[in-house]
């Protein structure tokens, strides 16, 4: 399906060992960039395969894995492509696949405990997800989901739940909380690994843009992934109490 385009180009550039430079068209489709120019067979970009865009007025360059780059040339149009490609290789997944940790069915005796420790565990995480779905700009994306102020938020939600845990033994709640960061240290490793993806995107170039992104939400998805497990643990922990 074409997203932008046909538009009219010049194109320059090598790909995979080949030398280019051709007059063409460039459409932006749902999996990818294609470069067509009669009677070749067009060239289809696979979206994995773009590490980064620099955009100018009448110009678009294509970095390409392996070193590869493709100086596309033409109108205005050429940056509203790029515009969309960007957008469409940065697009935010769905976080909480697996939703283990987003429900909740209750059946011990203390059940308002547990569902008020889920409901605290799960709020930071609802927030960003909210935050930066829909979002497209890589830079937007990654001050909304800052990983060491999340970090700060995740260990606020554990010394609040040993606190619903155990509203009057300040001893029993510090240590439950140590329990509790003991089990959802892989969470934190992987915030701390966001926080370093999200700094190498904002200092790096444009020729790794999208790459560097796509390390950052690989990061993101790991956070939310090692969030639910350490969920089961954490219940299990109220549990035992």
């Amino acid at each position: 399906m074409s997203l932008v385009g046909p538009i009219a180009t010049r194109v320059v550039g090598m790909v995979r060992g080949r030398e280019v430079d051709a007059l063409g068209t460039a459409t932006l489709e749902t999996d990818g960039l294609v470069i067509a120019w009669p009677p070749a067979a067009a060239w289809r970009l696979d979206l994995e395969g773009i590490d980064g865009v620099a955009l100018a007025n009448a110009s678009l360059t294509v970095y390409l894995r392996e070193h590869d780059v493709l100086e596309l040339s033409g109108d205005g149009s050429l940056r509203t492509l790029g515009l969309a490609l960007v957008e469409l290789a940065c697009r935010v997944p769905e976080m909480m696949r697996g939703g283990r940790a987003s429900g909740l069915t209750l059946s011990a005796a203390h059940d308002v405990t547990l569902q008020g420790a889920h409901d605290r565990w799960l709020a930071p995480l609802l927030a960003v997800r909210r935050a930066i779905q829909g979002v497209t700009d890589p830079e937007r994306q990654v001050a909304l989901l800052d990983g060491a102020r999340l970090a700060e938020e995740m260990l606020r939600a554990l010394s609040e739940i040993a606190a619903i845990r155990y509203p009057e033994d300040v001893a029993q709640q510090r240590a439950l909380e140590a329990a509790m960061e003991d089990e959802a240290e892989p969470m934190f490793d992987a915030l701390e690994r966001v926080a370093m993806a999200a700094a190498d995107l904002r200092g790096g170039e444009m020729d790794t843009r999208i790459a560097d992104w796509r390390r950052w939400i690989v990061a993101v998805q790991e956070t939310f992934s090692a969030s639910d497990e350490a969920w089961n643990e954490i219940r299990s922990l109220l549990e035992e109490g």
